[in-house]
């Protein structure tokens, strides 16, 4: 496997990114900066394709709200739980 530095196609290769720029320069920006991301993302070590994916994925939990959220669910089924059960315990006793 050559470097592109050391290829022999090196100059078709080079065309062919000012051709794909020029006509990046005729797209919306938000599609040119979606469309380099995915090219950066594509050049990037496998290790940190890896982290990258899993720092988007774990994002969410690093925001105070989603906490909140999951403790007040986990508390609140659980105080369900423990008034069930001690209402079944109190109806039976009678």
């Amino acid at each position: 496997m050559v470097l592109l530095k050391d290829s022999s196609t090196k100059e078709a290769i080079r065309e062919q990114y000012k051709q794909i720029w020029n006509e990046l320069l005729n797209k919306n920006e938000e599609k040119a900066e979606h469309m380099l991301k995915k090219l950066e993302n594509e050049l990037l070590p496998t290790r940190q394709k890896t982290l990258r994916r899993w720092g988007k994925i774990l994002s969410p939990l690093k925001k105070r709200f989603i906490w909140i959220i999951l403790f007040s669910v986990i508390g609140f089924f659980l105080l369900a739980y423990v008034l069930f059960i001690y209402v079944s315990l109190w109806i039976e006793d009678y």
